[in-house]
């Protein structure tokens, strides 16, 4: 009943799996090879592994797909880091490395426009938006919380969400004038957060309790939470808003869930993987609405999922360690 539900949503989920025909590029980043992979989905390859500072975790590509901002969060032996990688898409050539000076252990990012970012500065209990053109910091919003790890940042631009893991809470800051309007209290080791596409709802990851907080962005309280085992590690939304994705790091799964019923629809098994266990960490959404990218740390690789069959359509060997991952609609 759950599989036909999601296969109505986006097909019929009595449809033959396509073969993989998907174009564009997947920018999956590196933690302990200290590189970011790009893989030509057209091929199904990885064509490039582009060196970056040092501990990288999250990317992000600008809205033209021509630019892929990396955060160099924590290297090991070295520590936190202050640096982001900007690399040129297709080709791979690092345009510049920004030095963000005081602010250490930069770790999620966000594209607010064709200039602008905003990242975490972990180590700060901080977030700043950040000019890439000039590596300028424009502006610095608080968050006095522990651990503030992953954003969401509105379509409109006007809401930005922080998770901040210590404290078990999702900090919400009106990005215009950089105020804090509140710390909503989630649960333990809040991490992984999303904002729907229509900015309705703040759905966020409580990995330490299995929990996933649901939050009413009109009254800014949590109005439902979902039980789901496994370590729910970060959160995505299919383009259309229909279904948010979570991948599980210890459920060796991808976890679907409704938006609009806010239920779990499917666990997706991860498969083609050559590790027993899988352990999933980032994803991304094809803005085909039915397929989706997941890295497998354990497995060093990229997969591509089919949300309506629950198929793993292909393996891509990465390097070690993968986490973040990204999408351009750029082709080699």
């Amino acid at each position: 009943m759950l599989c036909v539900t999601l296969g109505t949503a986006l097909h019929s989920a009595q449809t033959p799996a396509p073969r993989v025909s998907l174009t564009g590029t997947v920018v999956a980043v590196n933690q302990q090879s200290d590189s970011v992979t790009l893989i030509d989905l057209k091929a199904m390859a990885a064509y490039r592994h582009v060196p970056v500072v040092g501990g990288p975790h999250e990317a992000a590509a600008s809205a033209d797909g021509r630019t892929v901002v990396v955060t160099n969060y924590n290297k090991a032996g070295a520590g936190p880091q202050k640096t982001l990688s900007v690399i040129a898409l297709p080709g791979g050539d690092t345009i510049r490395t920004i030095d963000l000076g005081e602010y250490r252990a930069p770790h999620d990012v966000r594209w607010v426009d064709a200039t602008h970012v905003v990242v975490t500065s972990e180590a700060n209990q901080a977030l700043l938006l950040v000019n890439v053109s000039s590596g300028a910091i424009e502006r610095v919003f608080r968050t006095e919380a522990g651990v503030s790890h992953m954003l969401a940042l509105s379509t409109d631009r006007t809401r930005l969400y922080c998770s901040n893991m210590q404290d078990g809470s999702i900090s919400v800051f009106d990005f215009q004038s950089g105020k804090k309007i509140k710390d909503v209290k989630t649960g333990r080791e809040t991490e992984g957060v999303g904002v729907t596409p229509d900015g309705r709802w703040v759905w966020a990851g409580n990995r330490a309790e299995d929990t996933i907080s649901i939050i009413d962005t009109r009254t800014l309280d949590v109005a439902r939470r979902l039980p789901s085992p496994g370590f729910p590690y970060r959160v995505q939304f299919t383009p259309d808003g229909q279904f948010a994705l979570i991948p599980h790091a210890q459920a060796q799964a991808l976890v679907v869930a409704d938006v609009a019923r806010q239920s779990i629809v499917k666990s997706i098994k991860l498969g083609l993987t050559k590790v027993a266990d899988p352990s999933a960490a980032g994803v991304f959404p094809h803005p085909d609405n039915r397929h989706a990218f997941v890295t497998v740390r354990n497995d060093d690789s990229m997969l591509v999922l089919d949300l309506v069959t629950g198929e793993t359509l292909a393996r891509v060997a990465v390097q070690s360690s993968p986490d973040g991952v990204t999408y351009s609609p750029v082709q080699r």
